[in-house]
């Protein structure tokens, strides 16, 4: 009798991965807040005045009552949390004051500088938990799509440090808020469309994409630049559904179709509010060219939406009552996270919600004033320039060879990905390969169109997780990369990588300070009822 072949011992991965879940997610969460808290946590307050300063005057402002001053993003979102976070700290004694009137005099330096650097602090304690409960989010709506704990905890790892969030992580941005929440709904959406197999519950469908929708219009409302990765939800719908277990009842239609239009009225309201205002906006608008502005472009994003929900409808054979009650869920929470703007009601953050395409706009002619003021519009020969020029540079950076300045960390996710597509598309598995390259090639496309105002490392914050999951997708297809040491090995060597390359930067800039006084020039603009800081006068 031949003797049966020993049983492979589980690999230190394996006997990882199968640990429970809530012990995986608070080692990850433990370990970006260390992370911080190590590298970066007590830096001076001033180190990223923009935008420390202005968004913790803001939370001051709102604890005050007083209106929004900075529309610039237009940041709303992010000035309601914080304000509320202030709040909680200084009502269990952990922040001496969360209220712009309770402030020190400026003549009392010492006390100013304590403030300050209390109030930046407790801003980047609110930093660390959303970063983590992005994160834990991200990996927990992630494990349940590609079924595999391993690489689930994997992508995790890699999205906690990648740039965007170790960027985000240190300071106070209002990227963090708008890209968590729509990198959620993507992952909402699919996982909307991608029921777990044997799973019939049309109700938790309706459910993640009405929270995908709420999800989407937060985000909008805290930066619009989130509407350009929203845009791709019905593309990613179409290429990652497949045809539903079951269905859902007319009456369940109905239903949500009737809350959506409650929702929905108001909601409108807002919007139209808001292109009504385009001649009030805090910044002179630019036409978007050829009739758009007004409610054109938006009627065109509001029909791809639709469209968008047909095609998906017709390719995945969804019935006809769950097709309408999954669009009715949408414009529910779309809809709801709209009305957020309704809590502290200011016109301007409707106006540049509303004209999303202007306000960004402008913000792009402060960086290349000479190619776009002289053009009378935004659809011009200079935005085509700079677009193009920026999908050059994204591409060369991908290259490293070309542009061997600004490489993301990613980069090797990014190869990985690449590389994993083209095997499974030999494979046979095409339809796989082209829904991992899509959501890379979206990654790229957004950095291409954020490089209209500079690419910064926190605005990776919205590419990280499309190409973290774009690599995940090919690793779940290709599990014996992991069952076998030696690919295994390199795997999680390039996982390492990333992980020790998150804190070069960190560590550079904690031995670089930068001079506090070249914020003075901008800082009465911004925060016009502050007296001069210390560094200043």
């Amino acid at each position: 009798m031949t003797p049966a072949a020993p049983a492979t011992r589980p690999s230190v991965l394996d006997r990882v991965a199968a640990a429970p879940w809530w012990l995986l997610c608070a080692g990850l969460a433990a370990a970006m807040a260390l992370s911080v808290l190590l590298v970066g946590f007590r830096l001076p307050y001033w180190v990223h005045a923009d935008q420390d300063l202005v968004l913790a005057y803001h939370g001051l402002l709102f604890g005050d009552g007083l209106p929004q001053e900075y529309f610039d993003h237009p940041g709303y979102g992010y000035f309601l949390v914080i304000d509320l976070w202030y709040r909680l700290l200084h009502a269990v004694g952990l922040l001496p004051v969360a209220t712009l009137s309770a402030l020190p005099p400026g003549t009392d330096v010492a006390a100013t500088q304590a403030v300050w650097q209390s109030l930046v602090q407790a801003g980047r304690a609110l930093s660390i938990l959303l970063t983590a409960g992005l994160a834990v989010a991200y990996t927990t709506l992630l494990r349940g799509l590609v079924t595999d704990r391993r690489v689930a905890l994997l992508a995790g790892i890699l999205l906690a440090f990648g740039v965007g969030l170790t960027a985000q992580g240190r300071q106070m941005r209002t990227d963090l808020l708008s890209a968590g929440f729509v990198v959620l709904g993507l992952l909402l959406v699919l996982r909307a469309v991608r029921p777990a197999e044997g799973r019939q519950c049309g109700g938790a469908s309706l459910l993640q994409l009405a929270l995908a929708g709420l999800l989407v219009g937060l985000a909008m409302v805290t930066k619009v630049q989130a509407v350009f990765l929203a845009m791709g939800l019905p593309v990613a719908a179409i290429l990652f559904g497949r045809r539903p277990a079951a269905g859902a009842s007319w009456g369940v239609a109905a239903l949500v179709g009737l809350a959506a239009a409650v929702a929905a009225v108001p909601a409108y309201g807002l919007i139209a509010a808001g292109l009504a205002g385009w001649g009030r906006a805090v910044y002179p608008y630019t036409p978007v060219g050829g009739g758009l502005s007004g409610g054109g472009y938006q009627a065109i994003v509001a029909g791809w939406v639709l469209v968008g929900m047909l095609v998906h409808a017709a390719v995945h054979r969804v019935p006809a009552a769950r097709a309408v009650a999954g669009a009715a869920a949408v414009a529910l929470g779309l809809a709801v996270g709209l009305l957020a703007l309704d809590i502290r009601w200011n016109e301007q953050n409707a106006i540049a919600v509303a004209n999303f395409v202007e306000h960004m706009f402008v913000f792009s002619t402060w960086r290349h004033g000479a190619a776009l003021q002289g053009q009378g519009q935004v659809v011009g020969e200079g935005t085509l320039a700079l677009l193009l020029a920026g999908i050059g540079r994204t591409l060369a950076i991908r290259t490293i060879v070309l542009h061997p300045d600004n490489i993301p960390q990613t980069i090797v996710v990014e190869w990985f990905a690449i590389a994993g597509a083209l095997v499974l598309w030999r494979r046979g598995r095409r339809l796989a390969a082209v829904q991992a390259l899509f959501l890379l090639l979206v990654a790229w496309g957004l950095e291409a169109l954020f490089s209209l105002r500079g690419f910064q490392r926190a605005y990776a914050a919205y590419t990280d997780p499309l190409a973290i999951l774009s690599a995940a997708w090919v690793l779940a297809r290709m599990p014996e990369l992991l069952d076998r040491a030696r690919p295994r090995r390199w795997i999680l060597g390039g996982v390492a990588l990333v992980v020790v390359a998150a804190h070069a930067w960190p560590l550079i800039e904690t031995r670089r300070l930068p001079n506090p006084v070249t914020h003075c020039e901008w800082i009465p603009i911004y925060m016009p009822k502050m007296a001069p800081f210390p560094f200043c006068r």
